[in-house]
């Protein structure tokens, strides 16, 4: 198996790299920074991912006399089996708008689609998105157009025709900010009274809204495949009923290192029980992505991130503060090849505190935060990994037991492969 060092070598010889059918699974979200896709450089880096979100907007890469989908070809001319999805988002608009984005604000206008602080039109709300974006109306009573449709209705047509028919390459959207619950008070159903964000009407059509755009977009997009920003799905408050089901994969946006992470304020179980609600909640072939913020130098702190994801089927995403959203970060720990698991995702500690998923050809160790530092036995000869990033954590040595600090994880490689059970099995991967 050519893992991702040896894909990066590769590329810069423009050949095709095999399959990422095997842990640990990575995703990239490069929709910050210059968003130069056409780079042949940034393309290599890109490709050495199993799932890439780029950003794209109406004239994307005239200015260069290239197109998305030319990127996208060339992304998949280096990994024909990186999969890439683009990125939408319906929830606010930047106002003024943008050029690219002049002729949407005009439609949203003219439709009376924002969100507005009493009825259809008036003071419109700004957007919890940022200090210079404004709410639309993404909701399944958001006003109707002379053709009968809502915003979201509307909306998910409109970006199958700019993004989805010119894009043929890509393997679906990434839909941005789906929310379980508004962030923002407003009239959300045109009634001249204030609804509360906190409302379970305002609540379950805001949710109703998406999943109409979704619907739209799967009618004029029937092959393809949608993520949602899950950011806020795992809270044990959250209501995600209308979406179960509906999205084939979800962004748990700071998952690890914000601080509004589950793992800040609540702790690692929490996180934990809130991935696997995530997971439970979208449908083949669940690319679910675990996004990370930190100092790409905080290695303990990476490996800790990293291993939790893979204690289930997620995808990491490691974005550098420094850098959000825009530099691929490469570390030791990509290239461990583990192979397929050979154990389901634990929900129980396996010894002295310290969780365990066994793969074919290694294992991963994860220590909650605030268990302390733990020394457990491996039940058998282990290999380190061997890299230059953390010389104590990878060093090559063989181990029969290990210390793990708080809050940290750890990648060791078997001697010899495990075969993966035969039969049915939900951990199985294809």
């Amino acid at each position: 198996m050519i893992r991702r060092t040896c894909l990066m070598l590769a590329a810069a010889l423009a050949l095709v790299s095999p399959a990422f059918a095997d842990y640990p699974r990575i995703a990239m979200i490069a929709t910050g920074g210059s968003q130069a896709y056409w780079d042949p450089a940034y393309q290599r880096e890109l490709a050495t991912a199993d799932i890439v979100i780029l950003s794209v907007y109406p004239g994307w890469g005239s200015g260069r006399g290239t197109t998305m989908n030319t990127a996208i070809q060339q992304i998949k001319a280096i990994n024909s089996n990186t999969k890439v999805f683009l990125y939408t988002l319906g929830e606010s608009l930047r106002m003024p708008a943008e050029a690219p984005w002049r002729s949407l604000a005009d439609q949203i206008t003219a439709n009376h689609w924002w969100l507005y602080q009493s009825g259809f039109s008036g003071t419109i709300v700004p957007s919890s998105h940022s200090t210079a974006s404004y709410s639309i109306n993404i909701s399944s009573q958001s006003r109707k157009n002379s053709s009968g449709q809502n915003f979201p209705q509307w909306y998910g047509g409109w970006l199958a025709a700019q993004f989805g028919t010119p894009n043929p390459a890509a393997d679906g959207f990434f839909m941005d900010n789906v929310f379980w619950s508004p962030r923002k008070d407003g009239d959300w159903n045109g009634d001249g009274q204030i609804d509360s964000h906190t409302s379970s009407n305002a609540r379950a059509w805001l949710r109703q809204g998406h999943v109409q755009e979704l619907q739209a977009l799967k009618r004029a997009m029937p092959n393809k495949l949608f993520i949602a920003n899950a950011a806020d799905w795992g809270l044990p408050e959250a209501v995600i009923t209308e979406y179960e089901g509906q999205f084939n994969g979800a962004v748990f946006e700071g998952m690890v290192g914000r601080p509004f992470s589950q793992e800040t304020w609540a702790g690692w179980d929490a996180m934990m029980k809130g991935y696997r609600k995530i997971m439970a909640a979208v449908a083949a072939p669940k690319y679910v992505i675990c996004v990370q913020a930190g100092s790409k130098t905080d290695y303990q702190a990476m490996r800790y991130g990293l291993a939790s994801c893979s204690l289930d089927n997620g995808y990491y995403m490691f974005s550098n503060i420094a850098d959000s959203y825009h530099e691929v970060v490469h570390f030791d720990e990509y290239d461990a090849d583990l192979g397929s698991p050979t154990s389901a995702p634990p929900t129980s500690p396996w010894q002295s505190g310290v969780y365990r998923r066994d793969f074919e050809r290694g294992i991963v160790l994860v220590n909650p935060k605030g268990n302390g530092s733990r020394t457990v036995n491996l039940g058998g000869e282990f290999v380190k990994l061997r890299g230059s990033q953390a010389p104590s954590a990878n060093n090559g040595q063989t181990v029969t037991s290990v210390t793990l600090a708080d809050r940290d994880g750890l990648f060791l490689l078997r001697k010899s492969p495990t075969p993966v059970p035969e039969g049915p099995s939900d951990f199985r991967v294809d």
